[in-house]
């Protein structure tokens, strides 16, 4: 192999025998290199050190007066900017102990004497190669590493900037959380104040004009209560989840106490409920107060569907290892596009469940969702719709 002037490998011969770095020197030039001498072991470490081009490649006899091949090549090692320079021994000995301790020292390869110039050249060739793909190897990996470095300083950053957006939407949150608290609390003083007045108009102006108005003014402040109360809540659910304890509650408990809230609006419209209890068991673990609510948004939403005088069908089963909530009104049910929005808040969709835009089933599904619950929507082939809840049945939480 022929090297250019710009590409010349630099190899240090160390040889005690003034002939032998003659002919090796000879070789080394006709083929292109560049060669450094020297006739002992002493003077070939101070070459190596005073040298300040890099040497690619050593010839280094075994067998010399003072330090050795082995003990010159030791020193070597022991020096990290020679760590990685071939050594090819020159030796006239080919016994294995000798050929072991010489790799054992750190050389990579033996010549033995007298050589071939083919051999001792194919040996410095294949040598010098190795050398480059090491280095290339080494650089390839210091690049790697280095966009490792980058790439990890990169996610370092992109996770602070998320803990900070965390931390900065997670103050959002309990801004919002206090802003709702203090619009509830600033709602609910003179609001209940109206209800009071509405409700006592009410009993008061039962044969009068003005009855129709006292019943839409506290059936809207009503609503304006709920409402705040439930948006208080679901803020409440999304920004402290942990408030919401689970305990073992039995859903016909809740739903006897929903009966009971809602018998006034029950008795108004002359709707007869019907209850069919099949479930052996009927508990579950969920927050009491979310359940409540729930299950009071979906009574009053088939309540509030139904015509006078038709009829509302609860009914609780097990089945696949869930207790199974479902109610079913005798109404028109849901329009193709009330399932477009179902879950969407304040959509259209709920126009179809209570006459108004507002929370509806958003609500139903936000606490379903809470308590890993599924929840279908469907129309009854007969008429009327059905809202179907169907709860994890599971061991209860410890507390």
């Amino acid at each position: 192999m022929t090297t250019t002037q710009e590409k010349k490998k630099r190899i240090l011969v160390v040889d005690d025998n003034t002939e032998n770095i003659r002919v090796i020197g000879s070789i080394l030039r006709q083929q292109g290199y560049n060669a450094g001498f020297a006739m002992d072991g002493q003077q070939a470490l101070e070459i190596l050190k005073g040298s300040i081009e890099e040497f690619d490649l050593m010839l280094l006899d075994v067998n010399m007066p003072g330090m050795n091949g082995f003990d010159v090549c030791r020193e070597i090692r022991l020096m990290e900017r020679f760590d990685e320079l071939p050594v090819i021994f020159l030796t006239a000995n080919t016994e294995t102990a000798q050929i072991v301790e010489g790799f054992s020292s750190g050389g990579q390869d033996y010549v033995t004497k007298p050589f071939q110039a083919d051999e001792l050249l194919a040996r410095i060739s294949t040598h010098l190669e190795l050398r480059e793909k090491r280095a290339l190897l080494k650089q390839m990996n210091e690049l790697l590493n280095e966009k490792v470095r980058e790439r990890t300083r990169e996610l370092e950053e992109s996770n602070q900037k998320l803990v900070r957006a965390y931390r900065e939407l997670r103050k959002l949150d309990e801004s919002k959380a206090v802003f709702l608290r203090l619009i509830s609390h600033e709602i609910n003083t003179p609001l209940n104040g109206v209800i009071g007045f509405a409700d006592f108009l009410k009993e008061q102006l039962v044969s009068t004009e003005y009855f129709t108005m006292i019943e839409k003014l506290s059936e809207s402040a009503h609503r304006l209560n709920d409402f705040a109360q439930s948006s208080l809540i679901i803020t409440r659910m999304r920004t402290t989840p942990d408030e919401y304890g689970k305990t073992m509650i039995d859903i016909k408990d809740v739903v006897d106490d929903i009966l009971i809230s809602n018998r006034e609006l029950v008795d108004k419209k002359n709707i007869r409920v019907d209850l069919f209890w099949n479930a052996t068991d009927a508990t579950i673990p969920a927050n009491h107060e979310l359940m409540t609510l729930c299950l009071n948004h979906l009574f009053r939403n088939a309540l509030q569907h139904t015509p006078d005088n038709g009829s509302i069908a609860i009914a609780c089963r097990t089945g696949d290892s869930r207790q199974i909530l479902s109610f079913e009104d005798s109404g028109p049910g849901f329009s193709e596009r009330s399932f477009e929005n179902m879950f969407k808040p304040l959509s259209t969709a709920d126009e179809l469940i209570d006459n108004h835009k507002g929370l509806g089933l958003s609500i139903v599904k936000l606490i379903a969702d809470f308590h890993e619950a599924g929840i279908q929507i469907s129309n009854r082939p007969e008429g009327g719709a059905r809202v179907e809840l169907r709860f994890p049945k599971r061991e209860a939480p410890a507390l």
